[in-house]
């Protein structure tokens, strides 16, 4: 998600299409903060040839979610080069939209998939830290009933969050030796078949 006023729905619809793609997904992710690629980059990151790539460029244009940001030299002609069109991103479910709930399905399993594999390849690492203000590496499941004051607390703390991110994206001085990038998935749901109410008293 980002900081800015949500798009109209129509605008979602396209990010959804875009983001139903688990490679599409992996493209995304190479892009760092500051990462200003092409397709020769990315189908080096990929080990993709390049001619497989520029369908999916496309779509991730066409979608808002990367756009050009120049040109540069490669050989003897000119290659495009593409960034992040902002910080954070999310997509909206339009319950009017019967493919909605699929393609954010599919979006939200290949996020998580792409992060458990993340954490895991982490904990063959030797600058992991599971502890203190520096800690990089975290991983929480919690399940727990929530009053309507405490949902809004979460929230006002994972906008907090999603500010703190987009505030430093956009005053970045610049990469510094002791930065890492990092990655961070986050998940929000009520619980299928679990409705809080009233605890039932004794005989009822």
């Amino acid at each position: 998600m980002n900081t800015q006023p949500h798009p109209p729905l129509e605008d979602h619809a396209a990010r959804r299409d875009a983001l139903a793609s688990p490679f599409r997904l992996e493209l995304i992710a190479q892009f760092g903060q500051d990462d200003e690629l092409s397709v020769s980059d990315l189908a080096e990151r990929t080990g993709r040839p390049a001619t497989s790539l520029y369908h999916h460029i496309r779509v991730l244009l066409e979608a808002g979610i990367i756009h050009q940001v120049g040109s540069r030299p490669k050989g003897k002609r000119q290659e495009s080069v593409y960034s992040m069109a902002e910080s954070m991103m999310g997509i909206a479910h339009d319950p009017d939209d019967p493919t909605s709930k699929s393609k954010i399905a599919q979006t939200v399993q290949a996020a998580f998939r792409s992060a458990a594999r993340d954490l895991v390849a982490a904990l063959d690492r030797e600058d992991i830290n599971p502890i203190g203000p520096y800690r990089n590496t975290f991983s929480l499941i919690l399940s727990s009933r929530v009053s309507p004051d405490l949902l809004t607390k979460i929230n006002e703390r994972l906008r907090a969050l999603e500010e703190l991110i987009a505030e430093e994206a956009e005053n970045d001085p610049g990469p510094t030796a002791d930065d890492q990038f990092l990655s961070l998935t986050i998940a929000l749901a009520p619980l299928r078949g679990r409705r809080a109410g009233p605890t039932p008293t004794k005989g009822e």
